[in-house]
This record gives C-alpha cells, sequence and structure tokens, in this order.
C-alpha cells in the first residue's frame, strides 16, 4: 500500500519538478554575426566554400560550375513553414560574393538571400532571409 502511494505521489508530481528544470533553446548563430575572422577586403574565389555543409534537417552544396560558384539547397522536414518552405524544398542559385571567410549569396529568384561567416571553428554562422524579410538562422557545419 505504501508503495502505491510513494508511486502515485511521484507520478503527481512529476510534471510540476520537470517545470523546474532549465530549458536549453537549440542554439542558433550568434545575432549579429560573429566579426569576420579574415581580411573581407582581399578578393577570394570562395574555393574554402566548395563541398557539402550540413546543418539540422539541411544540406547545402557548393560547387564550381563554368567558372562560377554556384549553390544548392535540399531542406527536410516541415521546419520554417511560414519561410515559404515545404518538405523536401530545393533551391539554388549562385553566391553573389566571397571573401576568405564570408559569403553572400541569393537564389530562389529572389526570394532567398543568404549572409554567411566562417567561425575560426569551422562552422559558417548564417541568416537567409525571404522576400517578406522574415529571417531563418543557420549553423553549418562540413558534411562528415
Amino acid at each position: 500500500m505504501r508503495l502505491a502511494i510513494c508511486l502515485t505521489a511521484t507520478l503527481l508530481a512529476a510534471p510540476a519538478l520537470a517545470q523546474d528544470l532549465p530549458q536549453f533553446p537549440k542554439a542558433g548563430p550568434p545575432e549579429p554575426l560573429p566579426e569576420a575572422i579574415c581580411d573581407t577586403t582581399i578578393a577570394n574565389n570562395g574555393e574554402w566554400l566548395v563541398g557539402r555543409w550540413v546543418a539540422p534537417q539541411t544540406k547545402w552544396e557548393f560547387a564550381r560550375k563554368e567558372g562560377r560558384l554556384i549553390w544548392a539547397m535540399d531542406r527536410k522536414g516541415q521546419i520554417a513553414n511560414d519561410f515559404g518552405w515545404t518538405d523536401g524544398t530545393q533551391i539554388g542559385g549562385l553566391v553573389d560574393q566571397a571573401s576568405g571567410c564570408t559569403v553572400a549569396l541569393s537564389g530562389g529568384e529572389g526570394a532567398f538571400k543568404f549572409e554567411g561567416v566562417l567561425s575560426d571553428g569551422g562552422k559558417l554562422y548564417g541568416f537567409a532571409t525571404n522576400k517578406r524579410g522574415e529571417h531563418v538562422r543557420f549553423i553549418l557545419r562540413r558534411e562528415r
């Protein structure tokens, strides 16, 4: 009988105790973006970008085509539906500017703009902006 009473009391108290635990939000890029770790005035071909980068539910690929740096993003899941993305969204475009540690790109017929900064830890922090001016934050890392 005592065991049943203790168990019932524990189960009733559990939701209240869970509310007292600290809530840890998923870490997004710092706002504003971190300072560039390179001299952004020096011309750069963006070769550091070439390859595959990943973030939760997102894969990015940067490649050279006909002398231009291009990109493609494959988005899985339904995160950011209000941003205009649905399950399996794929967009791509051109890299507009690249320095040794920063990138600006656009795509989706002007519906998507992205600015990012490479950290000294090798992660690419960035913000995407849609036509309505809404933002989505990204932390990209090299695909393993």
